[in-house]
């Protein structure tokens, strides 16, 4: 079957195409080559009111987001996205579409399947989680969640995005909490974690990929101990790889620090990836 991914050339460009029925960017570094060695590549995760369509994507044309792409970029890794049906809340059909965005990049430009990975926040932190336990995984390096929706039980326990998340599952916003926890709780990414784990045991930590948390600790959003916290206590049992850089006094704002959280997720996909 034919990649949906346009003909690349050598070096820099961004190209727009479809997979699972969903608008696609990939954007490559100028170390890309169309053939000989591979580069890393990272699927990037958008959030709320994220977006990739036709020719634009937000991550592409809002500055401050931008910042992260090209610093990655100059660091000389590819990033991709997909518009995942849009305020997915990492809902089923979102992770379909991330997981043809992956086959269609192994397929369809010359990124190295020994270094993918990974990177949202916000809801994106859900799809992020979901397709790591999902379609991905055994398939990353690594990924990185930034102030990142991992709980659902946390959102729908305190109420601030409850309604969000249950009108993506098409859930009345009314539903009563411990319904809405019990109806969510198979997509919910820390407990879909808990199933694995009590499916496969210490054996989950080797298809696991190395996982950092860039947090902020007053985070009034995603809340940083019923969120990364809470994955990291079934993680940790594992074995398996993780780290934290929780940035402190800080809220649901670390995209606003700029150069400093970007140099974060930069050097850390640079040492994993041996760049």
């Amino acid at each position: 079957m034919a990649s949906p991914i346009p003909q690349l050339k050598d070096g820099e460009q961004t190209v727009y195409f479809q997979a699972g029925g969903e608008w696609c960017f990939l954007r490559t570094p100028e170390s890309y080559k169309a053939s000989g060695g591979a580069i890393p590549c990272i699927i990037q995760c958008h959030g709320h009111h994220g977006y990739v369509k036709n020719g634009e994507a937000d991550w592409l044309t809002e500055d401050f987001k931008l910042a992260f792409v090209n610093s990655l970029i100059d660091t000389g890794v590819a990033v991709a996205s997909t518009h995942a049906t849009g305020n997915h809340w990492g809902r089923p059909n979102a992770v379909a579409a991330n997981g043809a965005l992956f086959d269609a990049l192994l397929e369809g430009s010359n990124v190295d399947r020994e270094r993918m990975g990974l990177w949202g926040g916000g809801l994106g932190g859900a799809l992020l989680w979901n397709s790591v336990t999902g379609p991905l995984l055994g398939h990353l390096r690594a990924v990185v969640l930034q102030q990142a929706t991992i709980s659902y039980e946390s959102v729908i326990r305190n109420h601030k995005f409850k309604a969000n998340l249950l009108e993506a599952y098409g859930l009345p916003a009314d539903t009563p909490d411990d319904l809405a926890v019990a109806a969510l709780s198979f997509n919910d990414p820390v407990n879909r974690t808990r199933l694995l784990v009590e499916q496969k045991g210490r054996a989950l930590a080797s298809a696991l990929p190395e996982v950092l948390f860039i947090h902020g600790d007053e985070d009034e959003n995603m809340l940083y101990q019923e969120n990364p916290v809470r994955l990291s206590h079934l993680l940790s049992p594992l074995g398996a790889r993780f780290s934290f850089h929780t940035f402190k006094g800080v809220g649901h704002a670390t995209y606003q620090l700029g150069d400093t959280a970007a140099k974060v997720l930069t050097d850390y996909f640079g040492k994993v990836f041996a760049l």
